[in-house]
């Protein structure tokens, strides 16, 4: 039982951020709830890819990858695959779909791949409403608005399938996030303490008070060339084991895994082929241009991948492409970040026209080489400003796999659907090598508990 293979559901599953740190920790993802269909596309090629290396036949996969043949080719050819894709993947939306349905079609995947229960529960409730991004921009902070209550399906599903263990993941605005006079931290996790199991949540809420920091993480701890902090839950149920130490120990054995390494952009992203505005391809682009010097991380990305994929750069209009411009050069010429202050001073001819300009002086954003990238959001698949690639000679914003090597998904993860939806399913996912880092933890305590 020392080699136990925990299972995990994923609620809120994006394209799997969360889950692919887990599966390659150890764990199996046996189900995924997702409302979005091009993200619930991307989850049925990541379960093809692990499927096929599971039998040894990636070949099939890259030529998939190459587009050489398609996904119905190879559910044809493997028909066990093509069962197991619609199978975990659940395409389905709480509150639109009734609770009933959904529970049971959790339930009927498990049962379906003969599994008797789940030991954790994954996820990350839409944060749209937590935002503090979000609500600097509304009039009334976000405080009406009904996502804020989303955890409440996520409660629900942890008290029917009660697992040993669940981690929730969520932006840091939840700490500070009100409604009608509601606290909704507080609330949360004055909820978690009366499901049935009850579940103890690290930290807890006196420690929370004497420390708000302490929920949080930075995914630059953990080898991700990315500043992106994240409030995260993590609770056992109570009684699991007498001689178990308290959740918070568990926390903390996370906190013992964070590095004083950081990676940044160059790391990232250094080895990537040139692209100037409009080049690329949104699917396979090309075999990867020879590197002799590879850089750990950028050898890790490239690990089982015919290519690169998902890297087509937009096409700019030329006014942003001189603010682009302008920005890069302003800190390569030794002059520091630049603001829209500076731009206003300096060439006012190229001050854009929008509306609040003076909250967001720093719309334009050069991620620089020598620097861990910001927080990718899912506001990147607006507009790249706040991604301007820091190579003055490509002048442009970041492609798909550029925010995805900043958020540690493997060159080899291929995202489906548009552009559009491929940029929002990479701002909104958890980054894997942050996942894995937490699902470490708990596989050691599960194989401990189990063995």
């Amino acid at each position: 039982m020392s080699q136990l293979i925990p299972i995990a559901v994923d609620l809120f599953a994006g394209c799997g951020g969360i889950s692919e740190g887990f599966t390659n920790a150890g764990f199996s993802v046996a189900a995924y709830l997702e409302k979005d269909a091009s993200a619930c596309s991307t989850l049925r090629t990541r379960i093809m890819f692990r499927q096929l290396r599971r039998v040894r036949k990636l070949d099939w996969y890259h030529q998939y990858f190459r587009g050489e043949i398609t996904r119905e080719e190879i559910c044809r050819k493997f028909p066990e695959i093509s069962d197991l894709l619609e199978c975990q993947t659940l395409e389905k939306e709480f509150g639109k779909h009734r609770y009933a349905d959904l529970i049971s079609a959790i339930r009927v995947s498990l049962k379906v791949q003969g599994i008797k229960r789940a030991q954790v529960l994954l996820g990350g409730p839409p944060c749209q409403a937590y935002s503090l991004a979000g609500r600097s921009r509304d009039p009334d902070r976000m405080e009406g608005d009904e996502r804020h209550f989303l955890y409440q399906h996520y409660l629900d599903v942890l008290a029917d399938l009660q697992p040993d263990f669940f981690v929730l993941e969520n932006v840091p605005g939840l700490l500070t996030a009100k409604t009608e006079g509601t606290d909704i931290f507080q609330k949360m996790l004055d909820d978690f303490a009366k499901i049935e199991p009850s579940y103890e949540v690290a930290p807890s809420y006196e420690e929370f008070r004497s420390n708000p920091r302490g929920y949080l993480v930075d995914s630059s701890k953990f080898h991700v060339p990315q500043r992106r902090r994240r409030v995260l839950l993590i609770g056992f149920r109570r009684g699991l084991l007498k001689q178990y130490p308290s959740v918070s120990e568990v926390f903390r054995r996370l906190k013992r895994r964070e590095t004083d390494t950081v990676l940044d952009v160059a790391d990232a992203i250094g080895d990537l082929p040139m692209l100037k505005p409009g080049e690329g391809g949104d699917h396979w682009f090309g075999a990867y241009i020879r590197n002799e010097n590879l850089k750990k991380y950028q050898f890790a990305m490239r690990t089982l991948s015919a290519g690169v994929c998902n890297h087509r750069a937009r096409s700019h209009m030329s006014s942003d492409l001189d603010r682009y411009k302008f920005f890069i050069e302003h800190h390569k010429n030794g002059e520091g970040r630049a603001t829209l202050e500076d731009l206003k001073k300096e060439r006012p001819d190229l001050m854009p026209d929008h509306k609040h300009i003076d909250k967001f002086i720093d719309r334009f954003k050069v991620q620089y080489y020598n620097q861990p990238c910001s927080t990718v959001m899912s506001h990147i698949a607006k507009d790249g400003h706040y991604y301007i690639h820091p190579d003055v000679h490509q002048c442009r914003s970041f492609t798909v796999r550029e925010a995805a090597r900043c958020q540690s998904f493997p060159d080899n993860f291929k995202f489906e659907g548009p552009r559009t939806d491929q940029f929002k399913q990479v701002g909104n996912a958890v980054p894997p090598l942050m996942a894995q880092a937490i699902a470490g933890v708990l596989l050691k305590e599960l194989r401990n508990i189990y063995k």
